[in-house]
Formats: structure tokens, C-alpha cells, sequence
């Protein structure tokens, strides 16, 4: 008889899935990406707000997801109104990557025409000092156009970040940073520590996103009224050197621009628990004010206190 081929291990199975997966996903991004250059501005953000409508409902793992957090966070409104922020949020996300895409063809000088920035004076009173300064903000509006703005500005920020799993779309995300003159920090990478400390020695800028339940350090602290796992390496980072923490956020406007705020200095107690809480409550506060232009399908409430017998 004929040999039979000898059947494929389950982990071979699942490293070819994955790769399969990972190929698809950097094709796709590339085809989007070449798609959106051609795109200018506003065009790009209405075609990404379509794919967000779409994602919307296709997606229903994400769907459920996103309905659920805004119930935890938003108990007050009915049914139809956690559906319709929902579904704007889906929106926004699909906008976001329209803009990210869009922005990784532009001109530092287009960023002044998208977007407004305010407060710039607490940078100045900081460097002043001769402080290093750490911008907190969150998942809320479009962070990387922030970040983008902030640098072509001249801040010198270094985004400390956790690596995306798909290397092809890392790198795509890497460059749309660097074409503005920001840095990444890859979490857990080698070198990692000693950029961060050097860039706070050295009176540098950090700018540190912590409102997600991620695999780092971390303490719960209130969020939107239950304990949420957040990090705790921007107050301790802040704590240690005497760093001007910046609550920084941007929040896209109905006619497609950006307002980007620099707040005062955070005032921030000596215990980095409560320092967190401090930080987490500014974002909170910014969600608050923009609910559709945040990531609501992200698990933020996934790891509970242990309860104490």
C-alpha cells in the first residue's frame, strides 16, 4: 500500500496558524497603508470610519466586549445609549487607524494644520526647572497624532510601549513614531531600563500610557468606581526623580481637527499607590468628557483584588 504521510504535531499546527495569520495580517496593513497615502486628510478619516462600522459588526467577541465595559463604567444609560457609544467608538477606532495610516505619508508641518495644542507653557516651566517630565495620558482620542504633535513641537519624547506581536505591523508603527522624532521604548527589549533612566537623568520627556491591565508592575487603584490593575512604573519613575507629571490628552472634534491639552502638573502624594490613583483619576476624567473616544473593548477590569479571608 501507499505510505501515509505521518500527521502534523499539534504545536506545528498551531506555529504555521500563527504564522499564516501573521502574514495576512503585515499583507493587509501594507495594502492599507498603500491605500491611505493616496488618501489626503479628511478622506482618510471617512474611509476609516466606515471600516470601524464595519469591524462593528462583524466583530462580535469586540462587540460584546466594548457593550459590557460601558455598562460597568456607564450603569445610568439605557440599553440604546450604551449601544450608540459603542458603536461611535467603533468609529473612532476605525478613524484613528485612517489618521495613523494617512500620517505615516505626511509632512511634520501638516500636523499644525490638524491639530491645536495647549498648555505647551507647563513643558516650559518644567524645563525651566531643569526637571525631567513625564506626559501621562491614555488610549483616549488618537495618542499617536499626540505624540506626533508634541515631538514635531521639539519635546524629544520617548513613548515607552509593549511590542505588538505581528513584526511587520511593529515596524510600520515604530516608523510613523520615528517620522515625527519620537522614540519607542519596547518594554521587556534589552536596553529598555538603561534608555529610560538615561532619559530621566538627563532631564528627558517620557510619555507613558497606563490605562491598560497589561503584564507589568502594577496595583489597583479606582476606575470608574471598581479596582482596575494599572501600572505603577510611571509614579514610582516620577517619584524617584522629582519629575513634572503632565496629565496630556487630545480629543478629535466634529469637524475632524484635534485639540490636544497639556495640563498643569499633577501634585502627587509620596506613595506610589496613591500617586497611580492620582494619575489613573485624570484619565478617567478625560474618558468622562470624550466616552466614544476611548478603547472600550480592551479588558480593563480582567484581574479582580484577591479577596483577604
Amino acid at each position: 500500500g501507499s505510505a501515509s504521510r505521518p500527521p502534523i504535531p499539534e504545536r506545528g499546527r498551531r506555529a504555521a496558524g500563527k504564522a499564516l495569520r501573521s502574514a495576512l495580517l503585515t499583507g493587509t496593513g501594507r495594502l492599507l497603508d498603500l491605500l491611505f497615502s493616496r488618501l489626503g486628510w479628511h478622506r482618510a478619516q471617512r474611509l476609516g470610519g466606515r471600516f470601524g462600522r464595519l469591524a462593528w459588526r462583524l466583530s462580535r467577541r469586540d462587540r460584546r466586549r466594548a457593550l459590557e465595559h460601558i455598562e460597568l463604567a456607564f450603569p445610568e444609560l439605557a440599553v440604546g445609549e450604551r449601544e450608540a457609544l459603542a458603536r461611535r467608538s467603533f468609529v473612532h477606532l476605525g478613524m484613528l487607524l485612517g489618521e495613523c495610516l494617512q500620517l505615516r505619508h505626511a509632512a511634520a508641518d501638516a500636523l499644525a494644520r490638524h491639530v491645536t495644542l495647549e498648555g505647551w507653557e507647563h513643558i516650559e516651566a518644567a524645563r525651566a526647572q531643569r526637571r525631567p517630565i513625564i506626559i501621562v495620558t491614555g488610549h483616549c482620542g488618537n495618542w499617536e497624532l499626540l505624540a506626533a504633535t508634541m515631538n514635531a513641537r521639539g519635546l524629544g519624547m520617548l513613548v515607552v510601549a509593549r511590542e505588538i506581536y505581528e513584526p511587520g505591523l511593529q515596524t510600520m508603527l515604530l516608523d510613523l513614531r520615528a517620522r515625527f522624532g519620537t522614540r519607542t521604548i519596547v518594554r521587556g527589549t534589552p536596553g529598555a531600563a538603561r534608555a529610560l533612566l538615561g532619559a530621566l537623568r538627563g532631564a528627558g520627556a517620557l510619555g507613558m500610557l497606563i490605562d491598560q491591565d497589561t503584564k507589568v508592575e502594577g496595583v489597583f487603584v479606582d476606575f470608574f468606581g471598581r479596582p482596575a490593575w494599572t501600572p505603577v512604573g510611571a509614579a514610582e519613575l516620577a517619584l524617584r526623580f522629582d519629575a513634572a507629571v503632565l496629565p496630556t490628552f487630545i480629543a478629535r472634534r466634529a469637524d475632524g481637527s484635534h485639540q490636544a491639552v497639556i495640563h498643569p502638573e499633577l501634585s502627587l502624594p509620596p506613595d506610589p499607590t496613591a500617586a497611580t490613583a492620582r494619575m489613573t483619576a485624570a484619565i478617567e476624567a478625560q474618558i468622562r468628557s470624550h466616552p466614544e473616544q476611548w478603547v472600550w473593548l480592551h479588558r480593563r477590569w480582567r484581574r479582580r483584588p484577591e479577596v483577604q479571608p
